[in-house]
C-alpha cells in the first residue's frame, strides 16, 4: 500500500512507460484486496475477543457492525481533511468512495452475516453466498442503467466511473466476507500439535483455489445458458487463493523461533509487519495525505525510478517510526480494537 501510493504520487510521467513501473504497479495492486481480505479475517478474531468477555455472538456482531460504521464515517472525515488541505479540490470530493468506504461497508455486511448463525456450516454459507453473488453480478453492474440516476459520486459505489471513484461495492466488498469465512476456519479450536497440519491443508486449499480460478474458464458450465466463469470471477478466485496462501506463509513466519540466522531475518520482517498491522488505520490516514497531499508538492510527479528507490524506503522508515509512536500513545485508548492489542 505504501509502495504503490508513493510510486504513483511521486514518479514522473516520463518514467511511467518503463517496465519496472508496471512491475511496481502490479505489486502495489495487491494492497487493496489484501486490505479488505485481512479486515474480513479480523472479524472472527474480534468476535472471539468479545466472546471471552462473556458477550453473546449477536452482541459481538452488533459491536463489529458499529466498528464498520465508524470506519465508514472516518472515511468521510479523511476526505474532508483532504478537501481542506487541497485548495483545488471540489466540495463533492468529500463523498468520493474509496477503499475505507468499502472497508467500512464491508465490515458492516460481514459482521451482520457472521451473526446470523452460530453453526459452522450455516455461518460459512451466510458469508460466502453474498460474496459469490457480488462477484457474479460485477460484470452486469457495469451495464445497469439505474445507477445513472444517482449523483456521480454515488454511482461510483456501484461501478468505477473515472475520476469520481475507483473502488466500488462490485466486486471489492466481496473480499471482506471471504476473508471472514477463511478466518472462521482458522479460529476453530484444535490441539496445538494440529496447527501445522491445518495450515498445511490451508496452503493446499489455496493452491486448489488458484488452480480452479485459472482452469475455470475452460471447464464446462453447469448452466449452459449462463457464463459462470467470467474474467472477474476467475481473477477473484485466483487472488483469493494467493491471499490464503499468504496467510499460511505468515503463520509459518510467526511460529518460527527467532533463533539462528533464519530466525533473525524473520524477526526483521515480523516486527514491522505486526506494528503496521496494529496501526493500519493510522498509517493509512497519514501516508495517503503525505504522499498525495500538500506536504509533498515539491517532488510530486517529478522523481525517477532510481530516485524512488531512495525515497520509498526513507518514507517507509518514517512511517514505521510514526506507527511506533502512535502504538505507544494509544496502547490503552479507544482507537485500537481489543483483538489487536499486544
Amino acid at each position: 500500500m505504501i509502495e504503490w501510493h508513493a510510486v504513483d504520487a511521486w514518479t514522473s510521467d516520463t518514467e511511467r512507460s518503463r517496465a519496472v513501473f508496471g512491475t511496481l504497479a502490479y505489486i502495489g495492486g495487491w494492497a487493496a484486496p489484501l486490505f479488505l481480505f485481512l479486515a474480513g479475517v479480523a472479524v472472527p478474531l474480534a468476535a472471539a475477543s468479545h466472546a471471552r468477555k462473556g458477550r453473546s455472538f449477536r452482541d459481538a456482531s452488533w459491536a463489529l457492525q458499529k466498528r464498520g460504521w465508524q470506519i465508514f464515517a472516518i472515511a468521510h472525515l479523511f476526505r474532508l481533511q483532504s478537501f481542506i488541505f487541497n485548495p483545488w479540490a471540489r466540495p463533492d470530493s468529500v463523498l468520493k468512495p474509496d477503499i475505507l468506504n468499502i472497508l467500512g461497508l464491508g465490515l458492516v455486511v460481514t459482521a451482520w452475516c457472521w451473526g446470523r448463525s452460530a453453526g459452522l456450516t450455516r455461518r460459512l454459507a451466510w458469508l460466502l453466498i453474498p460474496a459469490i453473488v457480488i462477484v457474479l453480478l460485477t460484470p452486469m453492474s457495469r451495464e445497469w442503467w439505474w445507477p445513472t440516476l444517482l449523483h456521480l459520486r454515488l454511482e461510483a459505489y456501484i461501478r468505477p466511473n473515472g475520476p469520481w471513484g475507483v473502488f466500488a461495492i462490485f466486486p471489492w466488498l466481496a473480499y471482506v466476507p471471504v476473508g471472514a469465512a477463511v478466518s472462521v476456519w482458522i479460529v476453530q479450536p484444535r490441539a496445538t500439535g494440529l496447527e501445522r497440519r491445518f495450515h498445511t491443508h490451508l496452503a493446499l486449499a489455496a493452491l486448489g483455489a488458484i488452480s480452479l480460478g485459472l482452469a475455470g474458464p475452460y471447464l464446462p458450465s453447469p448452466f449452459p445458458s449462463a457464463q459462470v466463469w467470467t474474467p472477474t470471477f476467475s481473477y477473484f478466485v485466483v487472488r483469493t487463493g494467493m491471499m490464503i496462501a499468504a496467510l499460511a506463509l505468515v503463520w509459518w513466519i510467526v511460529e518460527t523461533p527467532l533463533t539462528g540466522t533464519l530466525g533473525r531475518v524473520l524477526g526483521w520482517v515480523r516486527r514491522p509487519g505486526v506494528l503496521f498491522g496494529r496501526t493500519s488505520l493510522f498509517v493509512y490516514w497519514i501516508h495517503v495525505e503525505l504522499a498525495y497531499g500538500f506536504f509533498s508538492t515539491a517532488w510530486k510527479r517529478s522523481l525517477t525510478i532510481e530516485q524512488m528507490g531512495v525515497a520509498y524506503p526513507a518514507f517507509t522508515l518514517m512511517l514505521l517510526w510514526l506507527a511506533s509512536w502512535w502504538a505507544r500513545r494509544t496502547a490503552a485508548g479507544p482507537w485500537v480494537p481489543d483483538h489487536m492489542r499486544s
